[in-house]
């Protein structure tokens, strides 16, 4: 028997089928579709349908949800149009109902709906609704089922079908319904009221006195159904009898209005260049502090607070900017993680000779499928969780809803409504939202609330450098020294001029202007790395406004030149040596350096009994200025060391969507292959000796009877009764008509669940004939 959904698909013009395939990719992810039956199958299966379902807005959920709670497996469409307050033509339920058979997740069947099978069971209680009467019913005895009908005024049915079937009609009956509560004891229907409307379960006990308390009353007329353990449960058509006749199931076909602001594009353009400024600035001194100080991981993984803190502080931003611009730095392959610790990549120095517009570029084009969202995130950075899978779908969302507002408009007070209705399942964090939508500001896609010229081209899919190049200026090459030892760039400085201020200065603040200050010890620390007083002055004029440094500076290069290396210290383990006895006679009789445990070996040499770089710290917190020497007498350049990983190679994040051409293309091939198993002849049906190979590799626990008979049921296309076992461990007896055999996926009506399901093979434990 061809299932609904085959013959649904197979009603389908060409160009319809390719849009329910561009708009599944996901079924296409696994071994090429070979057939109508094989696509409905995968359109089935509970991952795709679930996949499918959190890209859906609010109205397709909702009717998912009246659907549900209606029951199956066919809903008449007059029934949903009458629970949501509207006519079965009606424009904005048929666009709804579109968007759903687009995907192939509810399809028209006459004038009724059907739908994939997962899907009802999307919602544990949909509407608030209880089961239908029917389903918690069933297991009733004869004797509970006549005591209900007499409750309700009932005669008593001659057999228990008979019983069950008049009960679950006069429950359905919303007058009956309540007139009869309506002559309840005060408790009972205070009781009643309250589980209409907030739910249909009531733990047992609460409300119940020995016979004749609120729940007994409802128990005994079939208002709650005890499941015999801890709750008792409203039926659906209960609990909408009891909302009233003019009680309507939610439906919001509309997006709602945001609050908006006028805005100008100048006053959009000034505010992200200020925010694209300040990225680069960040995510510059972030880089550069890893660099400097390579950081650890937790042992459980990610960046844990306290490297986060040494960070914040090393940059002068919050922990939560600093945890963004980590993630960027990660996605875009500018640093990456080696034994457990996080280290720039080989591509970090090109970056960082690059323009400010093409240090923005990458770190932007990476943001928008970043899957994570540090913003919202308490716990370690660069760690994966569920928020951040939500954060990878609702980035586009949030670019999608800006670029649609009115030019000249920003949103004031953010899209949370807006992306809660566009994407309901992945939107229901409000704090993931609002750092979303700050991340947007702070990376300069959004400026007040409105799309900037970088978002733009992100939502168009073009080239970030031209708009990244007309928002950012050049780098700063000069510098402006001043007399208080500081000196000050006025935007963004180059790579040349960064690192020799960040050698002989230390950097104060950023923002607008980055300013370092000049110190006895930064300038040391520069003559360590190799600087000479006369070439530090020399390169510091040629970076100078002007050519020139103030006096003040210097004069203080000069004296820390002068005091440097007056000192030397060499590993022997180790030798410090002088050429002025008194001051070697002074260090040897400082206090201070008493745990060097110095030595005179002579008046211009001194023994130390700890290593080098001790030793040359001791003697610099004492206030000397030593520099070091190798064994040779040569001064040893200090240089910080340089830690790089090779730039990891991660795989695009995207699948590639299929094109239009190969949809049409392959549903085309499917459509021209379809026939239908009603009129199918022999010779095209699967030949024994296949279907045997599959059922002997992946059934080699049925017995030899069993085994030809599910043989003989998938070649000829007849029903055969099963056990199966499903993926919870629950175990049921089911009788399917096979249709297709696909490896160990069976493919077949089932007549329990009145709908196609697919079978593994390992999980069928016996098989027998009808």
């Amino acid at each position: 028997m061809t299932s609904p959904l085959v013959r649904w698909l197979a009603s389908l013009p060409a160009d319809d089928l390719a849009a329910v395939l561009a708009r599944r990719p996901e079924v296409l992810a696994g071994p090429p579709v070979s057939s109508l039956t094989g696509l409905a199958g995968r359109l089935q299966e509970s991952e795709t349908v679930i996949a499918a379902a959190g890209a859906l807005p609010l109205p397709a959920l909702q009717v998912i949800e009246v659907l549900q709670a209606l029951g199956g497996p066919l809903v008449g469409l007059d029934r949903v149009a009458a629970a949501i307050g509207c006519k079965p033509d009606d424009a904005e339920l048929v666009a709804t109902l579109t968007v759903l058979a687009q995907r192939a997740l509810v399809w028209p069947d006459g004038d009724e709906l059907r739908m994939a099978g997962p899907l009802w069971h999307a919602f544990e209680h949909p509407l608030q609704l209880g089961l239908p009467a029917r389903h918690l019913l069933e297991g009733a005895s004869v004797t509970e089922l006549h005591e209900i009908a007499s409750a309700l005024g009932l005669p008593r049915g001659r057999t228990r079908a008979t019983a069950l079937a008049d009960v679950c009609a006069a429950l359905a009956d919303g007058e009956r319904v309540r007139a009869v509560v309506a002559s309840a004891p005060v408790a009972a229907r205070d009781l009643l009221a309250k589980v209409a409307w907030d739910g249909p379960l009531v733990v047992m006990g609460i409300y119940d006195r020995p016979g004749n308390g609120p729940l007994a009353w409802a128990l005994r007329h079939g208002l709650l159904v005890s499941d015999g353990w801890q709750h008792a449960q409203m039926p659906g058509e209960v609990g909408m009898a009891l909302r009233g006749p003019d009680w309507r199931a939610p439906f919001d076909p509309l997006p709602p209005a945001p609050d908006l602001v006028a805005v100008s594009p100048e006053a959009v353009a000034r505010e992200a260049a200020a925010a694209a400024t300040t990225a680069v600035e960040q995510a510059s001194a972030l880089l550069g502090a890893v660099a400097a100080a390579p950081v650890a991981l937790l042992r459980a993984g990610g960046v844990g607070s306290r490297e986060l803190r040494r960070l914040a502080k090393s940059v002068g931003c919050g922990e939560p900017e600093v945890r963004l611009w980590l993630e960027l730095a990660y996605a875009a392959g500018l640093v990456g993680v080696s034994e457990m610790r996080v280290l720039p990549t080989e591509a970090y120095d090109g970056w960082c000779a690059a323009e400010p517009a093409g240090r923005l570029v990458p770190l932007l084009r990476a943001w928008p499928h970043l899957p994570a969202a540090p913003l919202a995130a308490d716990g370690a950075a660069l760690t994966r969780d569920a928020i951040g899978v939500a954060a990878y779908d609702l980035r586009p969302a949030l670019l999608q809803a800006a670029a649609e507002l009115p030019d000249g408009k920003g949103a004031a007070a953010g899209l949370v409504d807006v992306l809660g209705w566009r994407l309901p399942m992945l939107a229901d964090e409000p704090a993931l939202l609002d750092g979303l939508w700050r991340e947007a500001h702070l990376v300069g896609a959004l400026a007040h609330g409105a799309l900037t010229p970088l978002g733009r081209a992100l939502v168009a899919g073009a080239s970030l450098d031209a708009a990244a190049a007309s928002l950012l200026p050049s780098a700063v090459a000069e510098a402006v020294f001043q007399n208080d030892l500081t000196a000050v760039v006025p935007g963004t400085p180059a790579a040349a001029l960064a690192g020799l201020l960040d050698a002989a200065a230390v950097r104060e603040s950023g923002g607008g202007a980055v300013t370092w200050r000049f110190s006895a010890g930064s300038v040391r620390a520069a003559l360590d790395a190799g600087h000479t007083p006369d070439g530090l002055i020399a390169d510091l004029r040629a970076v100078a406004v002007g050519g020139a440094v103030p006096q003040v500076l210097e004069y203080l290069v000069g004296d820390v030149g002068r005091q440097h290396g007056r000192v030397r210290v060499r590993a022997v383990g180790c030798v410090v040596r002088a050429d002025d006895p008194a001051l070697l006679a002074e260090i040897a009789g400082a206090r201070s350096l008493r745990p060097l445990g110095l030595s005179v070996l002579a008046p211009t040499v001194l023994a130390s009994a700890r290593p080098l770089a001790e030793t040359l710290t001791a003697l610099r917190a004492a206030g000397y200025a030593p520099s070091g020497e190798d064994a040779d007498g040569i001064t040893a350049v200090e240089r910080a060391p340089r830690h790089r990983v090779p730039t990891p190679r991660r795989p695009e994040r995207t699948r590639p969507p299929r094109t239009p051409t190969d949809a049409k293309a392959l549903a085309q091939r499917l459509l021209s292959s379809y026939v239908d198993s009603a009129a199918e002849p022999a010779a095209l049906r699967p030949t024994p000796m296949s279907v045997a190979r599959d059922v002997r590799d992946h059934a080699p626990h049925l017995s030899t009877a069993q085994r030809l008979l599910l043989i003989g049921a998938v070649s000829q296309g007849t029903p055969v009764e099963i056990s199966y076992t499903d993926g919870e461990g629950e175990s049921t007896r089911r009788v399917i008509e096979p249709a297709e055999l696909d490896g160990p996926k069976l493919s077949a009506w089932c007549q329990l669940r009145d709908d196609e399901r697919v079978f593994l093979l390992p999980r069928i434990e016996s098989v027998s004939a009808i």
